[in-house]
C-alpha cells in the first residue's frame, strides 16, 4: 500500500498499528456536508465521489480511485467541517487513520512526516492544474485529459457526474462524445 515510503519493519509496525480498515456499500457516506473530518484514508479497492450539495443538485468536485489518499484534507487541518460530501460509486475499502494518530506518527517516525508533505505537495499541484484547465482549456480537453487518465474506471462513472465534474451539462458532454466518435 504504502511502497513510497521508506520504513523499516519496526518503524512499519509502529506507523501501521493505528490504521483501521473501512468497507463502504455503494451509495455510503466516508464524509458528509456538516461532518467534522477527523480522518485521513487511502483507498484499497473502489472509488468514491466528492461533491457539494446545491438547491438539491450534486455538484462533482472530483473522484478518487484506487491507490489515492483521500479526505477533505482543509477539513482535517483546520479540524472544521465539511462543505462537501465523499460518497462510495461502488463497494470500497479504505485504510484510514486518526488525525490524532497521525500528528503522534510524525513525533516518533520523521519519515511519515515527509510522506505527509509529499502527499500534501501533489495534491496541491492537482488541485492548481484543474482550477487553471477551466481558464485555459476546453471542456473537450479537459474530457480528454480524464478518458486518458482514467480509461477504464471512467467507464463506470455515469455520464452526468462527469459532465458536472467538467463544468458542462450532460447534453454538452454527449455532444462532445459524438465530435470525437466521428474524428
Amino acid at each position: 500500500m504504502f511502497e513510497f515510503i521508506d520504513l523499516t519493519e519496526s518503524e512499519w509496525l509502529v506507523f501501521s498499528e493505528s490504521f483501521i480498515v473501512k468497507h463502504y456499500k455503494k451509495g455510503e457516506y466516508l464524509l458528509k456536508a456538516d461532518d467534522l473530518c477527523d480522518y485521513v484514508g487511502f483507498v484499497d479497492k473502489g472509488f468514491f465521489t466528492f461533491f457539494y450539495l446545491i438547491e438539491g443538485v450534486q455538484h462533482i468536485r472530483g473522484f478518487c480511485f484506487p491507490n489515492e489518499f483521500i479526505s477533505n484534507y482543509s477539513c482535517f487541518l483546520l479540524e472544521n467541517k465539511s462543505k462537501f460530501n465523499i460518497q462510495a460509486l461502488e463497494d470500497s475499502s479504505v485504510t484510514l487513520i486518526h488525525r490524532d494518530a497521525l500528528f503522534r506518527s510524525y513525533k516518533k517516525l520523521p519519515k511519515v512526516q515527509e510522506l505527509s508533505r509529499n502527499i500534501v505537495e501533489n495534491l496541491y499541484i492537482e488541485v492548481s492544474e484543474k482550477y487553471e484547465s477551466f481558464f485555459l482549456k476546453t471542456a473537450e480537453e479537459r474530457y480528454l485529459e480524464l478518458i486518458n487518465s482514467r480509461p477504464t474506471i471512467i467507464q463506470r462513472i455515469p455520464q452526468y457526474m462527469i459532465a458536472s465534474y467538467l463544468g458542462i451539462t450532460p447534453e454538452g458532454l454527449s455532444r462532445i462524445r459524438k465530435r470525437l466518435a466521428k474524428k
